[in-house]
């Protein structure tokens, strides 16, 4: 039997040859349309190109991450499974009719087990084809119930979140579902859609900043007059304290109590080792005031009685009445 394949292999061995040179041949010529890689995050779909009679509705099937391999005849397509972000600019009309743009930036992902009805029924192209007109088709709708100045300031949130809510309907056929749903069919879940910037005429825009900036300004002012208005009301309660204080301890102050305290203090000065001018007035009740004149004297522990007796060093003082005190002292020390 060795003999026999032997002799074949050596009748037919040329024609061998031959026909593994061509394989090579081809399968070199033809391996960018026989093998595909399927990267980190993607699949892929495999369209067949003629029906098995075993299975008449088998067209297309899914590939995963890895080398695909199929037959030159097939064709294979790629699709990026992974979270992606698209910037797109829309014209729209508000409800006055003013035109002017938004753009809008949104966030999605392909499903990866229905992809293959994404790929029959869209195709790769689905971004253009699909998502940009749909959403651009809701804004418009959406904004064409607000007005301009409302979208620029308090209603962006709202108008958001009503595209967004829009766009996933499942009223819709357009097989785009929320981040919240896992409905059959869907093809493409859409993350969110943000409203980043509005491209309002400069005059319009102008006017709606310097409205704001005013608006501002009167709640500075509005908070200005409640400052002022407690403060004067903490002023009103300070006042009043005071006032009930004076009217508690008032009595108590007598002249005999305040002629005490002046003695008190009158001792105190006349206890002092530095040389004093002493200065004696007309009134039958007054008490001497004692004025400590030595350098680096110490304070009396009557302070404010100092306070209210010591001259001011700013004002010049009459050489005639100095005259006259150091004259009053002398004779007070004889």
């Amino acid at each position: 039997m060795k003999k026999y394949l032997h002799a074949v292999f050596m009748r037919f061995r040329y024609g061998f040859i031959f026909t593994v040179l061509i394989l090579l041949f081809l399968l070199i010529i033809l391996w960018d349309k026989i093998v595909y890689k399927v990267p980190d995050g993607h699949e892929g779909v495999i369209w067949h190109s003629f029906r098995f009679p075993w299975a008449p509705n088998y067209h297309s099937e899914l590939a995963g991450e890895g080398l695909a391999f199929i037959w030159p005849w097939d064709k294979f397509y790629l699709y990026d499974i992974r979270l992606k972000t698209h910037n797109e600019t829309y014209q729209v009309v508000s409800q006055e009719g003013l035109h002017f743009e938004i753009e809008m930036t949104f966030r999605w992902r392909v499903v990866g087990e229905n992809l293959v009805e994404l790929n029959q029924t869209v195709g790769l192209d689905y971004l253009q084809s699909m998502l940009i007109p749909e959403i651009g088709s809701v804004l418009r709708h959406v904004v064409a119930d607000y007005r301009a100045e409302a979208l620029y300031t308090v209603a962006r949130n709202a108008v958001q979140a009503e595209i967004y809510e829009e766009v996933t309907s499942s009223s819709l056929p357009n097989h785009i579902g929320s981040r919240a749903t896992q409905e059959p069919g869907i093809t493409i879940v859409l993350q969110d859609t943000l409203m980043t910037r509005i491209e309002l005429p400069e005059t319009l825009q102008v006017a709606i900043e310097s409205k704001l900036a005013e608006a501002e300004m009167v709640e500075q002012y509005e908070f200005r007059v409640e400052r002022e208005r407690l403060e004067s009301e903490r002023k009103q309660i300070e006042a009043e304290g005071i006032r009930n204080f004076q009217e508690t301890v008032a009595p108590a102050i007598t002249d005999s109590y305040l002629q005490w305290r002046g003695i008190e203090a009158t001792l105190q000065l006349a206890e002092s080792d530095n040389a004093k001018v002493v200065v004696i007035g007309n009134s039958a009740n007054g008490l001497p005031l004692i004025l400590d004149t030595g350098d680096g004297a110490r304070r009396p522990a009557a302070s404010i009685l100092d306070s209210v007796i010591e001259p001011d060093s700013d004002t010049e003082t009459d050489p005639e009445t100095n005259n006259e005190t150091d004259q009053t002292g002398a004779a007070q020390q004889q």
